[in-house]
C-alpha cells in the first residue's frame, strides 16, 4: 500500500507596519518586502489620509487586525516620530501598543530621515527634524521624501543597525534624546533570511 504523506506548511512570520509617514517610510520598507522563499512576510499599512499622531498610527494596527484577522503568527510594528508630539500622545501609542506582546513601536527622534542617515554617514546632533531632513538632501543628492533609491540604502542597514544601537539607551520606553529603534524591526527582517 502506498501512503501519501500529508504534511503541513510552516505558515510564514507575518509583519504589519503602520508608519506615520505616507511615502518616506512606506519607501523603505518596500525593500524588504520578501520574495516567494522568504521566511516572512510583509504588509505595509498605507496612511493615504496623513492621520499621523502616533496613536493613529498604532490604531491603524488595530483596524487591519480586526478587519484581516491575520493570525496568532503575526507581529505589529508602528513606525512614528517624535517630531513635535507631546510626551502624552506618545505614551498614549505606547500603552496601546504596549496591551499586546505582538505590538511594538519603533520610533525615531527627531524623524525618520534619522534612519536613512544613518546608512550614510555617522551620528551627528540635529537641531531638529528640518536640519535632519535638509542635511540628508546635502549628504544624498537626489534624495526626496517621496522619492528615493531605497535600494541602495540595503547594504548599507547593517552598518545603520549598528549605528542606531549605539545611540539606544536601554531601559527608556522611547529616545528621548537623538536616536531610533527601527534598528530592531530591520536586525527581525535579516535574521530571517
Amino acid at each position: 500500500m502506498n501512503r501519501r504523506q500529508v504534511g503541513f506548511k510552516k505558515t510564514k512570520r507575518l509583519y504589519v507596519i503602520s508608519t506615520e509617514g505616507a511615502e518616506t517610510e512606506p519607501i523603505y520598507f518596500q525593500e524588504f518586502r520578501p520574495g516567494r522563499d522568504a521566511h516572512f512576510r510583509l504588509k505595509i499599512l498605507g496612511n493615504p489620509n496623513h492621520k499621523s499622531n502616533p496613536v493613529d498610527v498604532v490604531q491603524r494596527r488595530l483596524a487591519y487586525e480586526r478587519r484581516e484577522r491575520p493570525g496568532p503568527n503575526t507581529e505589529y510594528w508602528a513606525i512614528i516620530d517624535r517630531d513635535a508630539w507631546q510626551e502624552a500622545d506618545l505614551r498614549s501609542a505606547y500603552d496601546l501598543a504596549r496591551e499586546r506582546k505582538d505590538y511594538h513601536v519603533a520610533m525615531s527622534n527627531p524623524c525618520f530621515e534619522l534612519w536613512l542617515w544613518l546608512h550614510r554617514r555617522e551620528n551627528r546632533e540635529f537641531a531638529d527634524r528640518h536640519d535632519c531632513q535638509r542635511s540628508l538632501e546635502c549628504e544624498w543628492p537626489g534624495y526626496s521624501k517621496n522619492n528615493y533609491d531605497a535600494g541602495a540604502l540595503l547594504p548599507l542597514a547593517r552598518q545603520a543597525c549598528d549605528r542606531a544601537e549605539n545611540l539606544a539607551v536601554h531601559g527608556q520606553l522611547w529616545p528621548h534624546c537623538q536616536g531610533t529603534d527601527v534598528f530592531r524591526l530591520v536586525r527581525i527582517f535579516f535574521s530571517s533570511e
